[in-house]
């Protein structure tokens, strides 16, 4: 019922569901009373999600205004969570688990040869139109790990906003820190000048500290993109 009720929503929910995955949490407009195949709205859709576990309201903005915090309950519901964001890239969950398993084993052709092949089997309507096309996309593969690591998107570290830090909570088990870089489509694309901008995306990580205050064993990683090629440069720090 509910991944019938996600190939329904619009826009406004698809923008909702992507910050819920970045942030943890999403303030919004939620209708629990009405289903969502009777009001087809995206505060029903939440409240759909809601009623069925998936979510739970964390805290109140307004009642009157049906406004709310919601946020991903507990790790139970989390991988429930994971298989419905699965669905939702329309990538399966076994792409995905043997992608982030050659990432944390620290196989790093295994990751390049299954990112490419994940990128190359996404459906051709996904919208991978910028930088931050490719940001969302990766850190919703990323919301698998996070039972282990502390998930870091878009904040202030060291000499700049980090893309993405995969901050091991074991200090005897690898982080990894991701840079992502973006060739616009109407630019002539060749793998020389993808490499080339993931080295760039590493030394970015390097010469602004994005890996500052974390302990233990760190891997850079500068992923460069251009529709669905990619280059990928991977150094320990």
């Amino acid at each position: 019922m509910i991944k019938q009720a996600m190939q329904k929503a619009d826009d406004i929910f698809n923008d909702g569901y992507e910050k819920l995955i970045q942030t943890g949490e999403l303030e919004t407009r939620v209708r629990m009373e009405t289903s969502f195949f009777e009001v087809n709205t995206t505060a029903s859709l939440w409240g759909l999600l809601i009623n069925a576990g998936y979510l739970t309201i964390d805290r109140t903005i307004s009642f009157d205004q049906n406004k709310y915090i919601i946020r991903i309950p507990n790790q139970e519901v989390q991988k429930e969570f994971q298989d419905l964001t699965s669905y939702y890239l329309k990538v399966s969950d076994t792409e995905l688990d043997d992608l982030l398993d050659a990432l944390i084993n620290q196989e790093q052709k295994t990751f390049e040869i299954r990112y490419q092949k994940l990128l190359m089997t996404l459906p051709s309507y996904h919208n991978l139109k910028d930088e931050n096309s490719y940001h969302v996309l990766f850190l919703s593969m990323c919301a698998w790990l996070k039972n282990g690591y502390k998930i870091i998107s878009n904040r202030e570290v060291g000499k700049g906003r980090c893309d993405i830090i995969l901050q091991s909570k074991d200090e005897n088990k690898t982080s990894f820190v991701f840079e992502l870089k973006y060739i616009g489509t109407d630019n002539e694309m060749n793998q020389e000048r993808l490499q080339t901008s993931a080295k760039q995306a590493v030394e970015q990580i390097r010469d602004r500290q994005y890996d500052i205050g974390i302990g233990g064993k760190v891997i850079y990683i500068g992923l460069a993109h251009h529709g669905k090629d990619a280059a990928i440069e991977w150094q320990e720090k």
